[in-house]
């Protein structure tokens, strides 16, 4: 049975403190990204913070603007910083259960390869899922990574 809808990923108001790690940080003007951020945060632990970076404290958090445009980034309880396909491995251990382990799979050598590679797929397709701003970034020439 699927877990019941939970909380929105939590939206920081610029130049607020930094919250508490760990934190998923992904692309708020992206749809794709955004419905994907809603479904991991129902997942993990109450209070993990899943942060739109056009509302995020990008300097307390260790990011620049074009890093968090280019990528989606966990920040560890330490402050490490795991980019792309890394951040979603990392989610989804956050997650417990089956989550975990498929999360503990995706950073295995071989799996790590091709899961990058996916990553990479969808970053650069994400306006075929539904995100017409990413269209728009990537016709003008900007981020078109999340």
């Amino acid at each position: 049975m699927p877990p019941e809808p939970g909380p929105a990923p939590h939206h920081a108001e610029p130049g607020q403190a930094p919250p508490h790690l760990p934190a998923l940080v992904y692309d708020g003007d992206c749809a794709f990204c955004e419905r994907c951020a809603t479904w991991i945060a129902v997942r993990l632990p109450t209070g993990t913070p899943v942060l739109a970076s056009q509302q995020a404290d990008l300097d307390g958090l260790g990011l620049s603007p074009e890093q968090a445009a280019d990528a989606a980034w966990w920040i560890d309880a330490d402050g490490g910083h795991l980019r792309g396909h890394r951040a979603i491995a990392a989610a989804l251990r956050a997650c417990g259960g089956g989550w975990s382990r498929l999360g503990q799979a995706l950073v295995w050598p071989v799996v790590a390869l091709l899961a990058a590679g996916v990553y990479g797929v969808i970053a650069r397709n994400r306006h075929r899922l539904g995100c017409k701003d990413c269209l728009k970034k990537t016709r003008r020439g900007g981020p078109a990574l999340s």
